[in-house]
């Protein structure tokens, strides 16, 4: 299957790059009937075509990707005498295009290296060099009337103005996405974006459970002069029948918020029943701000944070809910009453341009993310190895060699926030990084 998206997308290059050219008019009169092009256009075509010229379909389509060839490395302690160290070569590898169908509507497709988790897209070089997997990673259809609104559906990238505490940036939900953006004056905008996103699709009988999220985010955008501009959003995720996700049904679940009992090789925590039925509810409060100033400095700069709690979050109420399968040695109950575990917050700045040759930029935050605060599925796969319950600082620099060519260091020194669960300390990770647009 992997092999047959690849090829699909080939030939339907491969038809635009000789195809168009050799066929002209006949070609746009193929593209009139199917409602892809006006009589205008096609008739346009005939017209080229009788003067020997070429109709470009292609001047419609805007093809982009990018190449990233990476070394990482991390350091963990699993115990107190149990530290290593492992090193892998990796790469991340995007192609995709983009086109407008009418004045208002656009489709998009991208196609991404990786294993086909949900949170990364990083790819190792290993197996005896043989092939690697390609990936759906986008397929969606977007409609525009007007500069308030756009209504995207299929799988797509994340509208939110959000930070990479909750969000991993490979993450591209799927469904239905709403976004408004209105003026209230020159210096300041409202916006919102509304989601509608599926989680899983279950058995039939079970259709109308299928979990799913609903996400509401409302802010504005604050220039009160050139120099300066102010940004915040206030954001809730309501998540539906997560009861019907099954632990030995999805692994990746595995890699989430389990609680007292059972830890993963994460140590994240998630509360399952005797059935392994997730007790856990998620009803998130998200808020996000962003300071950017200018001309101030030889270069930009930006203060920016997020804040973030879990009020369906209730560990005494877990507690008489559920046991966790195969818990046979439960930590001490005692000690987590009234401690809920539903916070994280962020906080950070950045500095410089990124936009031609000779540019610079560097980034730093610290994030504390605990159990309950989202589920981890989502979040950063590489910040402590992914997941929630972890805190720690991240630093970031890169350096353009060329307009499309960049350099990047990036650098995670994490720890568990609560140990009570888990042995695992610390983990210090470093990636460096060759970036190259096309």
């Amino acid at each position: 299957m992997k092999k047959l998206h690849l090829s699909l997308l080939l030939c339907f290059s491969f038809v635009l790059l000789t195809g168009i050219q050799a066929w002209g008019g006949d070609l746009a009169d193929i593209l009139k009937q199917k409602g892809l092009i006006t009589e205008e256009e096609a008739k346009e075509a005939r017209e080229d075509k009788a003067k020997g010229k070429t109709f470009n379909l292609l001047e419609k389509i805007d093809f982009k990707g990018d190449l990233r060839l990476r070394h990482d490395t991390q350091w963990r302690d699993e115990k107190e005498d149990d530290k290593y160290a492992r090193n892998r070569e990796r790469f991340r590898l995007r192609f995709g295009f983009n086109t407008k169908i009418t004045d208002t509507t656009k489709i998009g497709v991208r196609l991404v290296s990786g294993s086909g988790y949900q949170n990364t897209t990083n790819q190792s070089f290993d197996g005896h060099a043989r092939g690697k997997g390609i990936f759906i990673d986008r397929a969606y259809a977007s409609w525009q009337p007007s500069d308030f609104l756009k209504i995207t559906g299929g799988k797509h990238k994340n509208p939110l103005f959000t930070t990479p505490l909750v969000w991993d940036p490979d993450v591209n939900p799927e469904g239905i996405s709403e976004s408004l953006n209105f003026d209230v004056s020159d210096s300041i905008s409202i916006f919102s974006n509304l989601g509608q996103w599926f989680i899983e699709e279950l058995k039939i009988k079970d259709s109308d459970r299928d979990p799913t999220m609903l996400v509401f985010q409302i802010g504005a955008q604050i220039k009160p002069s050139k120099k300066i501009k102010f940004e915040l959003a206030g954001t809730y995720y309501d998540f539906k029948n997560l009861d019907k996700l099954e632990w030995n049904k999805d692994g990746s679940l595995g890699d989430t918020n389990t609680f007292l009992g059972y830890n993963n090789k994460y140590g994240q925590q998630m509360i399952f029943d005797s059935n392994e039925k997730l007790l856990n509810e998620f009803q998130c409060w998200e808020l996000a701000a962003k300071l950017n100033i200018k001309d101030v400095l030889p270069v930009p700069f930006s203060i920016f944070g997020n804040y973030i709690i879990n009020k369906g979050a209730d560990i005494d109420e877990l507690m008489e809910k559920g046991v966790n399968p195969g818990d046979s040695d439960p930590a001490d109950l005692a000690s987590y009453e009234g401690d809920d575990r539903d916070t994280g917050w962020l906080i950070g700045l950045s500095i410089g341009n990124k936009k031609k040759k000779g540019d610079w930029y560097a980034k730093y935050h610290y994030q504390a993310l605990e159990d309950y605060a989202f589920p981890a599925v989502f979040v950063d796969s590489d910040f402590h190895g992914g997941g929630t319950n972890n805190k720690g600082h991240y630093v970031h620099g890169r350096y353009f060699l060329a307009d499309n060519i960049q350099a990047r260091a990036t650098g995670f020194f994490t720890e568990r926030d609560d140990e009570r669960k888990d042995e695992k300390k610390d983990e210090d990770r470093v990636q460096l990084d060759i970036v190259i647009n096309f």
